[in-house]
């Protein structure tokens, strides 16, 4: 039995931050603090020194983030949500809506995605069968996420079984909710909202990492206007396909595109630095050379202890080995050629560069990274499109986002960095090497 008793934590980014006794007993839990020993930007830290915060505060300020969103829809700027559905249900969806951004990331390993590399096999993990589409295949840190949420509900009581079935089709989209998310006429038209504000375009966990991440590396990329960019958000109902999605009004796309700029910039000036790629780099290669004697045997008390002091304790036992002795020593890679976008040209020099070095028996090494530049596509309307409202001469009629912003257009563009890299010790003679046959034509 849980008391209405309402907690505050205290953020720098948002300030005083509301939590409910539920979700409270969340935090409270083992598989959340974890998340205390977990960074959110991995390595970063060896370049900004203040990026050492970590996944557990940034899971709350989502929570945080995820509160205020709701909020904001159920004003009826655009669409009342309350001509489809009781308070009881927008209550349940709200409830749902911040539990699901508060547990996000509690399946993450250490330093970011680089530690993937050693988890099971899905059918290793403590699933619902309809989540084990292929028992095979390596395990990800969103199913550790499911397992882990069906696990607060299957033995530890803290969400119900509904709650945790619901959760889990708002972060994975495999299956369909419960019927408390039906409207009045039967259909599910909050659903595509719930999942568009959890991993969409304009969702709360980008919100909050960028201005946190932005704020803890010291940098001013990541920096947008929230409040605005918050209060622009609507609902916009698609009756024909049955669906709930974003809006926002025509004069708030430049606050948007202030927020995808945003993204597109700390992307390459954090999150794809040059220095963090080939510190993943390392990790992936002595997890893949099996320097490291860490398994992961896919329960999730074991889990519990896949952290980052864990993981340090490993690397120092095998501090001598290649790898290791590079993360531990902090030993940078040379950053020899560095190719954003995907220019044809660029990318053939790069090989080409590559050839080089390697024909002088050179250890190189490339490290691409990618991300999604925008789920936006003209032309497209599906559940994760964002609807811009137009207004004139007392009418009204909704266009998709795509069609209204400069920075988008019909073809799927990719934020897309690839690096060349030699080990420090090799630098000053590849460039000799590369000088020498480029001079040579």
């Amino acid at each position: 039995m849980f008391v209405d008793k309402r907690h505050i934590v205290r953020c720098p980014i948002h300030g005083s931050m509301e939590f409910s006794a539920r979700e409270m007993a969340l935090i409270d839990s083992p598989f959340f603090q974890r998340l205390r020993q977990i960074t959110q930007l991995g390595f970063a830290g060896l370049v900004f020194p203040g990026a050492t915060h970590t996944r557990f505060a940034h899971s709350l300020g989502t929570a945080h983030l995820a509160g205020r969103v709701f909020d904001q829809l159920c004003k009826g700027n655009n669409y009342d949500l309350r001509a489809d559905y009781n308070l009881e249900q927008l209550n349940y969806a709200r409830s749902l809506l911040r539990f699901a951004a508060l547990l996000h990331d509690v399946g993450h390993p250490p330093f970011s995605h680089a530690a993937e590399a050693v988890l099971p096999r899905l059918g290793q993990l403590p699933m619902p069968d309809f989540l084990l589409d292929d028992p095979n295949r390596q395990a990800t840190h969103e199913d550790y996420s499911h397992a882990i949420i069906h696990h607060l509900a299957e033995s530890r009581g803290l969400i119900s079984r509904e709650e945790a079935s619901d959760l889990v089709s708002i972060l994975s989209k495999k299956h369909e909710p419960s019927d408390q998310l039906k409207a009045k006429d039967g259909r599910h038209l909050i659903y595509p909202l719930l999942c568009q504000l959890i991993n969409g375009e304009i969702d709360v966990d980008r919100m909050d990492y960028l201005l946190r991440d932005a704020y803890n590396a010291g940098v001013p990329y990541g920096k947008f206007d929230l409040d605005r960019l918050i209060g622009a958000m609507a609902v916009y109902k698609e009756d024909q396909a049955g669906w709930f999605l974003l809006s926002l009004k025509e004069e708030d796309v430049p606050t948007y595109e202030n927020f995808l700029l945003s993204r597109i910039h700390m992307f390459q000036q954090i999150y794809f630095h040059k220095t963090l790629g080939a510190f993943s780099h390392y990790l992936t290669r002595a997890f893949v050379d099996k320097e490291l004697e860490i398994e992961v045997d896919g329960s999730l008390e074991q889990f519990l202890g896949f952290t980052e002091s864990r993981l340090r304790q490993a690397l120092a036992q095998v501090s001598h080995k290649k790898w290791s002795s590079r993360i531990l020593g902090r030993v940078k890679a040379k950053n020899i050629l560095r190719v954003v976008g995907e220019d044809t040209a660029d990318l053939a020099r790069l090989v080409m560069v590559e050839e080089i070095i390697n024909r002088a028996g050179i250890e190189s090494f490339v490290v691409r990274s990618s991300n999604q530049y925008s789920s936006q596509i003209e032309g497209q309307v599906n559940q994760g499109t964002v609807m811009v409202i137009q207004s004139e001469f007392g009418k009204t009629r909704a266009l998709p986002l795509a069609s209204r912003s400069d920075l988008l257009d019909t073809r799927e563009k990719r934020i897309l960095i690839t690096q060349l890299y030699v080990h420090r010790e090799d630098a000053a003679r590849a460039i000799e090497e590369i000088n020498l046959k480029l001079a040579d034509g």
